[in-house]
């Protein structure tokens, strides 16, 4: 199974009651949203790449006045978005193509989503074409130079050859998203990739080149 399909279809049932429920607005949040505030004027059009089901992000930005727009790739998470979200335009969509014309926004971010991306220099691209010149595009990354994200990644790269292992947390994980209790264990696919700082920088510079 591929990461979008992954993503799409099983790990945004498992996210749209969890993100609300056990995942606070940070600090850390608080801070991205100010910073955005600061930059980019009311009543204009922002995007949100990885709206999920509009918390925290796209809700703060619709209660302070601007013309949210939002892309997800799982169609259960942009329903419930529509539901919670009224004042947000949101949408299906895939974040390496985004169905938004040229210039379009004076702000595009995507926070706590870019290792979910299968191809994010498709993405940056793409964040980068639908911005006005002069615009402000914003976006994290789980720094691969970290050495507890590292670690965590080789651990979920070796779990995927134990193949006993492998089938008892897929069972594991559809009764818990049966039931509806527990956490699932997604070790069984590698659905988070971090990235290296210098290789994002190394990028965009090339793209003002």
């Amino acid at each position: 199974m591929d990461r979008k399909t992954f993503m799409k279809d099983i790990y945004s049932k498992y996210w749209i009651g969890v993100r609300e429920k056990k995942i606070s607005f940070s600090k850390y949040d608080k801070n991205l949203c100010e910073y955005i505030c600061k930059k980019v004027s009311k009543e204009t059009n922002i995007l949100e790449v990885g709206i999920g089901t509009g918390f925290p992000f796209g809700n703060f930005f619709q209660n302070n006045g601007y013309k949210v727009h939002g892309i997800d790739i799982a169609p259960i998470l942009i329903e419930k978005c529509k539901i919670l979200n009224s004042k947000i335009n949101s949408q299906v969509g895939d974040a390496e193509n985004l169905e938004y014309p040229n210039d379009f926004f004076k702000c595009v971010y995507c926070f706590h989503s870019t290792a979910y991306f299968s191809d994010l220099n498709k993405v940056i691209d793409e964040m980068i074409r639908v911005t006005a010149k002069n615009g402000t595009i914003i976006f994290d990354i789980q720094n691969r130079n970290n050495k507890e994200v590292t670690q965590n990644y080789k651990k979920i790269k070796f779990s995927k050859k134990n193949i006993f292992g492998k089938l008892l947390r897929f069972i594991k994980n559809i009764l818990k998203i049966i039931l509806g209790k527990g956490v699932p264990d997604w070790t069984n696919v590698i659905y988070e990739i971090p990235i290296y700082p210098e290789i994002v920088k190394k990028y965009l510079e090339k793209k003002r080149s």
